[in-house]
């Protein structure tokens, strides 16, 4: 991956990526609005916002760790820290990731984050496969604050091949407030969890095995108790 994504231009594009939805982040940046792309742990992360960027999307990646120096920048793939706000740089003074973030979102820019990720002080619940799990709500207060767009983006990786999703945006325009979060959550949720049964052996999430385990086990439970009771 470290070497492919340097290489990566419109013709592999054209060849190797699919793009579904790209009108939802249109319309959004047009209106002059910044827009968070709600991911999660499906397919490669890397390849699918790296692909956007390739295509002209300046997309800034929200992510955990420090930054890494890059040993052959020409040649070799990092994230660096113009394109990327990291969770614990210490070149940020106090309340610098906050400010940078919100600047990004106020000058009509995008930001990439997997709200799967256990990161995050403050979470909200939403249902995931029958139990609720924390989801980290700090971006989603960021987007309000910004008045931005959140739009659900889901990326897959098959045999070479790259599929890009993007939903309808599901903040509601921020008309309920923090009243919004809740909502955004659980239907982030639902949509994960629909993706995760259809390609299960795409996610590499955070809460596996617990949760999809659990859920794979009680179908199992359920699918015995069925052929039992069809035995009596």
């Amino acid at each position: 991956m470290r070497y492919l994504i340097p290489l990566m231009d419109l013709r592999f594009i054209q060849k190797f990526v699919s793009v579904e939805g790209l009108h939802h982040l249109d319309q959004a940046l047009n209106e002059g609005r910044g827009v968070i792309l709600m991911a999660g742990h499906l397919g490669n992360p890397h390849l699918s916002f790296n692909a956007l960027r390739v295509m002209g999307y300046d997309v800034i990646v929200l992510k955990a760790g420090v930054p890494r120096k890059a040993r052959y920048p020409r040649f070799q793939y990092y994230d660096s820290s113009e394109r990327t706000v990291f969770v614990h740089d210490p070149s940020l003074p106090s309340g610098g990731k906050k400010a940078r973030i919100l600047e990004v979102l106020r000058t009509g820019r995008i930001i990439y984050y997997s709200g799967d990720a256990a990161e995050g002080r403050i979470k909200g619940t939403a249902i995931l496969f029958g139990k609720e799990v924390g989801f980290p709500t700090g971006m989603l207060r960021f987007a309000h604050q910004a008045q931005a767009r959140i739009i659900p983006f889901i990326h897959l990786y098959q045999g070479g091949k790259i599929t890009l999703i993007l939903k309808e945006p599901i903040d509601g325009l921020w008309t309920e407030g923090e009243r919004e979060y809740g909502r955004i959550l659980t239907e982030f949720a639902k949509m994960l969890e629909a993706y995760i049964l259809t390609y299960p052996e795409q996610y590499m999430g955070i809460h596996v095995p617990t949760v999809l385990g659990d859920y794979y086990q009680s179908q199992r439970m359920d699918e015995k108790e069925a052929t039992a009771s069809l035995k009596e």
